[in-house]
């Protein structure tokens, strides 16, 4: 039986040519399209699953509640994981987590900065899975001048030369010596790192605040078994109120395993990167499901070629179950065929998806089975799918009718074919004005005021041992011509994270408590930056109170004060009393999804950890050559790093950026499927209207009449489906748009274009039909059939 379906399929197949293409190559793209984004999708999924422990590890985080606001970090006080694994019992281990400014290793003369060093207590590799290649874990972290180097990294310094044992110098006067080498740690991985230290170094040099009220690095705790997760949340609730007095905030345990797609930080609770795999999934059904319906939609309309056969295998004694069997037997037959065709095509396309998504993606994600499970089960869901609808249909035939003449070519699915190519250039219009939305919102953020000047801005970063040396710099520096400004900060301003609730000024209510930044800088920031000032003067050097005892505001911050005028308000924060003498235009600091909130500056050199130079746009080349010969007069024993500002604000938009790219993509490939079968049914329409197209033209019909005549049916349909998607369209986008505090307008002018979008796709798939029926001699067409 099945040998004869698969005789009956592949004869088919052979005699209509045209449409067996369509219908293999419209399957073969939906699949490979649904393919491409299950590899996705199962690498987003598959994220830190590979630790071992990952049902017992969470990370510890905090809810900070100011006056009907809740804060969410993903930060904790330095002392507090030692302190949960004395406490609490049901908490195993404990380790920090702490990102280390970028390190000058130096050995043998090889001297770079490496920006991906973290401190770790020894319980890090206990806990985590990330194996070392060579050293002994309960051994490499013992010592606090002890190093773990990833391969790529002790490559890099010692060559073929074995590292164990090897003492390499850190920022000119640290000795380390190198007690293990990790194995790369995998691309799904939350975590990154190329070089882990002992965190008890950064306790011995003063680099920690073991105090419960500043929160920088983030804390991860093992549970004894995965039951004690709940009395351990309970536990560690009010752990840090019962530490700080008047404490404000919560701790709470996440899941490691949910860190990749559901972290978030902030006032408000986005929903995370896991927003991105259910859209994803959605476009990887939508497309699938288009191709689907390009296969139905032929089927139903070349039934009439199929209706002898059905009737005469009736007549023979076939009960419907048979022939439901036999058609849908056809259909996945013919998706095994679009598979293999849709494999050729992902294994052709992974490279540069892989690039697009910035991801390694291989066919091993997730691994072989779910692989194999995943292709069979795309086929067999794109076979049933597909051949539904043509099954029933077919099967359904009356024989009596059939034989004996009267059964008219797609007479009962012409409502069906109509409905389905509604649905499908809805779901197109869907993806095209999803696309434009998302290319909208891109070109908003990326050229929306800022508030300040991002563009020939270049920045240094300053460690600490260096930041002696800084006012020496700046006197070199600002004497050179093409420099035309200079000064220090503690946070760059594409992002500056630091805030508290200590603020205190008169008036105040004792009851209200706000979450104010904070940001260290030197004389000269605003100017360099270039923030305007809403009211009052800047910070200036020939005032002596304003190193240290003045602050400048935002605007948000004069708002919450309440009052008409703050300048010189007596203002206390962060424990230093002074005066505010300035107002900033409020301006962003943050990425545009974040609002605009309260900020305050102070000179605090310190604390400055970046010099900021703006150089003129004309001399850009030479000012870098300039900054460089002054750094290597001052500075010659640590290597020269700058970069630019307005890469760094690029990368702000990196993920949305990708994610825009991929649906514009996807959508491009729907619309093609879409028309595609909207081609061959405009093909089949045409041949079925052969004798009436040449009894029209022989009554005087023109070529414009046949064509237009041919066209406004898909036409209707296509406006028809603009209808339907519009309304839900502008209810998803809308939702998407309120992740961002900050965001461009659902124009009517996006549904407008999107609707002559895909009337232009749909007069180029229907009118080549039309025009080759409608130039067709009407004496040949008279003589058809």
């Amino acid at each position: 039986m099945l040998k004869n379906y698969i005789k009956v399929t592949l004869r088919s197949l052979s005699k209509h040519k045209g449409y067996s293409l369509i219908n293999i190559f419209g399957l073969a793209i939906g699949m490979a399209c649904c393919l491409l984004i299950t590899i996705w999708v199962l690498d987003e999924l598959s994220f830190d699953k590979f630790h071992e422990n990952i049902d017992v590890l969470h990370r510890v985080e905090e809810n900070q509640h100011y006056s009907g606001r809740d804060f969410h970090v993903t930060v904790t006080p330095y002392p507090l994981g030692p302190v949960l694994v004395a406490e609490i019992p049901e908490i195993m281990d404990a380790t920090r987590f702490v990102y280390v400014p970028g390190l000058l290793l130096e050995y043998k003369g090889k001297a770079y900065y490496e920006n991906e060093a973290r401190a770790v207590d020894p319980s890090f590799l206990k806990m985590f899975t990330f194996p070392l290649l060579k050293g002994n874990v309960d051994e490499v972290l013992q010592d606090p001048h002890s190093l773990i180097l990833s391969e790529d990294i002790a490559v890099k310094y010692f060559g073929d030369e074995n590292p164990i044992g090897k003492v390499i110098e850190v920022n000119n006067k640290h000795e380390f010596t190198v007690t293990g080498i990790l194995k790369e740690v995998p691309h799904n991985s939350s975590l990154e790192f190329d070089i882990l230290l002992p965190y008890e170094f950064l306790k011995q040099i003063g680099q920690t605040n073991e105090h419960f009220g500043s929160n920088s690095i983030q804390t991860f705790i093992q549970l004894q078994e995965p039951s004690a997760f709940k009395a351990a949340n309970e536990k560690i609730f009010g752990f840090i109120r019962k530490r700080v007095r008047q404490s404000r905030t919560d701790l709470e345990l996440i899941p490691y395993k949910r860190l990749h797609l559901h972290s978030y930080w902030g006032y408000d609770k986005d929903p995370g990167a896991i927003q991105y795999v259910y859209i994803f999934s959605a476009i990887a059904f939508f497309v699938l499901l288009i191709a689907c319906i390009n296969f139905m939609n032929l089927s139903t309309a070349r039934s009439a070629n199929r209706a002898k056969e059905v009737g005469l295998r009736k007549v023979v004694g076939a009960q419907k179950s048979h022939l439901l069997r036999q058609f849908y037997g056809e259909s996945i037959i013919v998706s095994l065929i679009a598979l293999i065709l849709a494999v050729i095509i992902v294994t052709l396309l992974l490279p540069v998806f892989g690039n697009l998504a910035a991801k390694e993606m291989s066919w091993k994600v997730g691994g072989i089975g779910s692989i194999l499970a995943g292709l069979l089960g795309i086929t067999v869901f794109t076979g049933i799918i597909a051949g539904s609808y043509p099954a029933v249909f077919l099967s359904s035939f009356r024989p009596v009718k059939v034989l004996r003449g009267s059964f008219r070519s797609g007479t009962g699915g012409v409502l069906f074919r109509r409905i389905l190519v509604v649905v499908q250039f809805s779901l197109s219009v869907l993806l095209i004005i999803g696309t434009v939305v998302v290319y909208k919102q891109l070109y908003y953020m990326k050229n929306q005021r800022l508030g300040w000047d991002k563009d020939h801005l270049i920045y240094v970063p300053l460690r600490p041992e260096l930041r002696s040396s800084y006012n020496v710099l700046k006197q070199e520096l600002i004497q050179e011509p093409g420099i035309l400004g200079v000064t220090a900060t503690s946070q760059l301003p594409t992002h500056i994270g630091s805030n508290s609730s200590n603020a205190t000024w008169e008036g105040k209510d004792p009851a209200f408590t706000v979450l104010i930044g904070f940001n260290a800088v030197d004389f000269d920031y605003t100017k360099t930056v270039g923030i305007e000032m809403a009211e009052g003067r800047p910070f200036s050097r020939d005032v002596a109170s304003d190193d240290g005892r003045s602050f400048i505001v935002n605007e948000e911050v004069a708002k919450i004060m309440g009052k008409k005028s703050v300048v010189g308000e007596r203002f206390t924060f962060m424990g230093i009393r002074g005066t505010i003498i300035g107002v900033m235009k409020n301006f962003h600091y943050q990425s545009l999804q974040n609002k605009i909130e309260p900020i305050t500056f102070i000179v605090y050199r310190p604390q400055i950890n970046y010099m900021l130079m703006r150089v003129s746009p004309t001399s850009i080349s030479d000012s870098v050559q300039k900054i460089e010969r002054v750094w290597n007069s001052i500075l010659p024993d640590y290597p020269f790093e700058y970069h630019f500002i307005d890469e760094r604000f690029e990368r702000l938009y990196r993920s949305e950026q990708r994610i825009g790219s991929l649906l514009n993509y996807f959508a491009v490939l729907a619309v093609f499927v879409a028309c595609l079968g909207l081609f061959g049914l405009a093909s089949f329409t045409a041949e079925q209207r052969t004798k009436e197209i040449g009894i029209r033209k022989t009554l005087g019909a023109t070529v414009s009449q046949i064509v237009v005549l041919l066209c406004r049916e898909f036409f209707v349909l296509v406006l028809l489906a603009n209808v339907i998607a519009w309304p839900l369209s502008y209810l998803l986008m809308s939702h998407w748009l309120k992740g961002y505090a900050y965001r461009t307008q659902l124009s009517v002018f996006v549904f407008l274009g999107a609707m002559v979008t895909a009337l232009l796709m749909a007069v180029f798939s229907v009118s080549f039909q039309a025009l080759r029926a409608a130039s067709t001699n009407p004496a040949k067409a008279l003589r058809y059939e």
